[in-house]
């Protein structure tokens, strides 16, 4: 019987140590935080999960560490794993909170206004978060006004494109008719100097057998006999 109860004693006192322990590793991880020290803190954080694997606040601790070292992605996955874990909704507001302020700095506004409204839901009295849902909502009026003016950027250049575009071709039309023109004109010009030659061919052609004619006329008077008249 008392060695029994000096078994219980001894696990009682094992499960204390063990609790202690993990908890030591969250107040040093606590104190390393406050004082900037995030990555000591980060290692202090997981020491003591491998202790306790669920344990919530070293969980939500570390994502805070990891968050304060600019590591957003990280620290988004881990908070939003930490969504099922949390024990109550003062737990899932804060988690809400700072899933939030992840998505704000990975510029995934979004998901961050959707995330502090959850926050909201489940505590509305948190002016922090209603201050940052304000933010985040400034922050993306501001992103579409500059996205709408990057598209209608765009369309100006697609539009000023298609005109220089339209202009160009107008232009190559103007170049090729004139192109097509001059070269009717230099068509017709040869043409008509064609037409001049074969005329002045044909005239002197015409004057040579004139001329010819003339000639043939003459011998036939000269050849011919002249009579003379008979006495009677």
């Amino acid at each position: 019987m008392l060695r029994n109860l000096l078994i219980l004693v001894l696990i009682f006192n094992c499960f204390f140590c063990f609790s202690q322990n993990k908890k030591t590793l969250i107040k040093e991880g606590n104190s390393l935080y406050n004082d900037s020290s995030y990555n000591m803190a980060e290692m202090k954080y997981r020491k003591s999960l491998e202790k306790d694997q669920d344990y919530f606040n070293a969980a939500f601790n570390l994502a805070d560490a990891i968050y304060k070292q600019n590591r957003f992605e990280e620290s988004t996955s881990l908070f939003d794993a930490l969504k099922d874990n949390a024990r109550n909704n003062e737990d899932l507001a804060r988690i809400n909170h700072n899933l939030g302020n992840s998505y704000l700095k990975e510029n995934k506004l979004e998901q961050a206004i959707e995330e502090y409204k959850s926050s909201l839901r489940l505590n509305p009295n948190d002016e922090e978060t209603r201050y940052n849902l304000a933010y985040a909502q400034k922050m993306k009026q501001q992103q579409d006004q500059q996205q709408d003016q990057q598209q209608d950027q765009q369309q100006d250049q697609q539009q000023d494109q298609q005109q220089d575009q339209q202009q160009d071709q107008q232009q190559d039309q103007q170049q090729d008719q004139q192109q097509d023109k001059q070269q009717d004109q230099q068509q017709e010009k040869k043409e008509e100097m064609s037409k001049k030659d074969a005329e002045k061919m044909l005239e002197a052609l015409q004057q040579k057998e004139k001329e010819l004619q003339e000639k043939l006329q003459k011998k036939k008077v000269k050849g011919q006999k002249i009579k003379i008249l008979k006495d009677w």
